[in-house]
């Protein structure tokens, strides 16, 4: 057996039992704790949360240093500084804190947030350093950003920064002096200097307890066919895409049914849409579900919808899969790595009229073919088995540090 290596792990988003980054940042924790000695430097207010799920967790456990910015920036923070300029402003203070510390680890993590453009300042440390997975460089397809009102400006301010984000001189240092550099999907790797593309591995960065990975309910057959989307409501999350595909389909086969599950700032204007597309009466709204709940209302369900317009991954996807769901999703960013043709329908996303269509396409063939919705859950739950339980991904990325050491010791 290898020997458990001292491993500095930078997850400034690390919570149990929330989900999206705090998850990732928690899971990786726990799983690499299994193979090496691994302390956590995170920010200070994940302290309750993870002391209270450390007291009943077994050992090996990681070790956490709680670090936090001076309280007049957390007041700035608080009254509307930018995440990501708080975020930038702890990676460098962070490193600083932890400089002298530094020759105690064999290896250096970075782990959340998982922004390419964003992946902490651990350049000439004299340790191997492992980035990622990172995500982020995926933008939303241009046809689509009519479609976001208020929000245009800000995504496509946004998408812009990703395309020109090659000039940034900290992305430079850190992918320079990384050892590797893991991607969470292939519109990310493209935005990896050229120089530094050797030291590029595919690894989605989220995963599913093995535990919740089983095969899809059976339940008695009432000749309903119920779709299920769950997601923050926001204009990204491709809602009203949703809702107007579901139309298309409703309008032609009347047994179809809707559950929205999430909350937000698009909540009111999904509902008066579903109202204005006379489909209301077949959608089931459920608002907010604690994410406890979700891989059980997930079974209750025939199909999932995906229509997330930009997206590193899809870790919702990764449940539904995770609970036998047959997926229809948009060929595009995570939820290409994540699905295959036969887990899901994959519908590439063009025009917005052209992809509402052809999703509701999706829609009435699933629905009329139940031996097919029948082989895709059995293949979803087969690739989860064999790709995304946290169990494999820990013992992935223990084989990914000790080739990141035995690559840092050949070169020094």
């Amino acid at each position: 057996m290898p020997p458990r290596l001292k491993v500095l792990m930078s997850a400034y988003a690390c919570e149990p039992h929330r989900g999206s980054e705090p998850e990732v940042g928690w899971q990786w924790a726990l799983q690499m704790a299994r193979f090496h000695d691994v302390t956590v430097v995170t920010r200070a207010n994940n302290q309750p949360p993870i002391e209270s799920a450390l007291s009943s967790y077994p050992d090996p456990k990681p070790e956490f240093i709680y670090y936090d910015l001076p309280n007049w920036l957390l007041g700035l923070k608080r009254r509307g500084l930018p995440v990501s300029v708080y975020y930038a402003l702890w990676q460098g203070s962070v490193r600083r804190h932890l400089a002298s510390r530094l020759t105690n680890f064999d290896l250096i993590h970075h782990v959340t947030f998982n922004s390419f453009r964003q992946p902490g300042f651990w350049w000439s440390c004299g340790k191997p350093v492992v980035l990622g997975p990172l995500g982020g460089g995926q933008i939303c397809p241009w046809r689509f950003l009519p479609t976001f009102g208020r929000r245009l400006l800000p995504e496509a301010a946004r998408s812009l920064s990703v395309m020109g984000s090659a000039v940034l001189p900290n992305l430079y240092a850190s992918f320079s002096a990384a050892t590797v550099i893991l991607v969470a999907n292939r519109d990310t790797a493209r935005r990896i200097r050229a120089a530094s593309r050797s030291k590029i591995q595919s690894l989605l960065e989220t995963g599913v307890a093995r535990e919740l990975i089983l095969s899809a309910e059976s339940r008695a057959e009432d000749g309903t066919v119920r779709m299920i989307w769950v997601s923050r409501l926001e204009k990204i999350k491709g809602g009203s895409l949703a809702l107007r595909a579901f139309a298309l389909a409703f309008a032609r086969e009347k047994k179809l049914r809707l559950s929205i599950v999430g909350s937000g700032p698009e909540r009111a204007r999904l509902r008066r849409l579903a109202v204005t597309l006379g489909i209301d009466s077949a959608i089931t709204w459920h608002g907010a579900v604690p994410k406890t709940d979700i891989p059980k209302l997930l079974r209750t369900h025939d199909v999932f919808l995906f229509t997330s317009l930009r997206d590193t991954s899809g870790n919702v996807l990764l449940e539904a899969m995770a609970a036998g769901l047959p997926a229809l999703t948009l060929l595009h960013h995570g939820a290409a790595e994540i699905a295959t043709d036969e887990t899901a329908l994959r519908i590439p996303p063009t025009r917005p009229a052209e992809t509402a269509q052809a999703i509701a396409s999706g829609i009435l063939r699933l629905a009329n073919a139940p031996d097919l919705r029948q082989r895709m859950s059995r293949a979803a739950t087969a690739r989860m088995l064999a790709e995304f339980s946290w169990e494999r991904k820990g013992a992935q990325m223990s084989a990914i540090y000790e080739q990141a050491v035995r690559q840092f010791q050949a070169r020094a």
